[in-house]
């Protein structure tokens, strides 16, 4: 089913719509990204949009102040930030870096639906948190195939389960504060799933920025107040745990060093000894 929300609309020549779908039950879901541009306006909707950042997301901030008084909120987004923006309210956002989000479009009857009538209308929200909301979205909405009729009947169940915890988000957190020059907590999430997620591939400094939605300078300078180590360093150290978690099970030093990401045997067994002072084979 094709989309036919508002909002879709607003983003059409701005975004890149990755993936959408509307659900059997009529909510509609969009999988966006953008890198910079012009700020966005949501100009009152007929619909609510939940949205959450996946990615990126730190250099978007919220406009506010009516018209000829404009001002910008002192709080930017973070991979993990959730804003909730009710029909008939009128939003803008000033974005000027990379951003990847979800976006879930739905009505007053979808909310009652999921509250069992508890709440009629959502109430605005910019940069929530909330860590069940962000793996709900990610392991029951994300990981199914929109495309799929059986994962479609599965969608509506996970959705409506989102707006029901939509209601109880709260709001700005710790998550979303940089301790002592360091990384949010929020950025760390994003930069540990995508690294998990990637580690058979090569990961680069500006991939990992991207995630985070810094600059590889501000990373590169961030990372170690956080992590007690370069990036670099710290990417190599999940390898190596990954590859010592693997060949403890059993698997092939040949077969683990290609899903832990390192160029050869050769060069896993350099590392493990540099690194623990004994090499694969002492392990087994």
């Amino acid at each position: 089913m094709q989309l036919d929300f508002t909002v879709t609309k607003s983003l059409a020549d701005s975004a890149n719509l990755l993936r959408s779908v509307t659900s059997p039950a009529g909510i509609g879901l969009a999988l966006w990204e953008r890198r910079g541009g012009r700020d966005l306006s949501y100009r009152r909707p007929d619909h609510h949009t939940i949205s959450l950042y996946l990615r990126g997301g730190n250099y978007v901030r919220h406009i506010t102040g009516g018209a000829g008084r404009p001002g910008q909120s002192n709080v930017s987004g973070s991979p993990g930030a959730i804003c909730i923006m009710p029909s008939g309210c009128e939003t803008q956002w000033d974005n000027r870096g990379y951003v990847r989000w979800l976006h879930i479009y739905f009505r007053d009857d979808h909310i009652q639906h999921a509250t069992a009538g508890a709440v009629d209308s959502p109430a605005e929200l910019v940069f929530g948190c909330d860590p069940a909301f962000r793996e709900m979205a990610e392991r029951f909405v994300l990981a199914l195939d929109w495309s799929a009729p059986n994962d479609l009947l599965a969608l509506d169940h996970a959705l409506y389960a989102l707006l029901a915890r939509s209601t109880e988000i709260k709001r700005q957190t710790a998550a979303f504060r940089a301790p002592n020059g360091g990384l949010t907590g929020a950025q760390c999430q994003a930069i540990e799933d995508a690294v998990a997620a990637t580690l058979d591939e090569k990961i680069t400094v500006a991939a990992l920025a991207e995630t985070a939605g810094l600059s590889a300078r501000q990373l590169s300078r961030a990372f170690p107040v956080s992590y007690g180590m370069p990036p670099y360093e710290w990417v190599l150290r999940q390898r190596l745990d990954a590859a010592r978690a693997l060949l403890d099970q059993g698997r092939e030093a040949l077969d683990v060093a290609a899903a832990c990401g390192f160029s050869s045997q050769s060069h896993m067994i350099r590392r493990f000894r540099a690194t623990f002072g004994y090499t694969p084979g002492a392990m087994r």
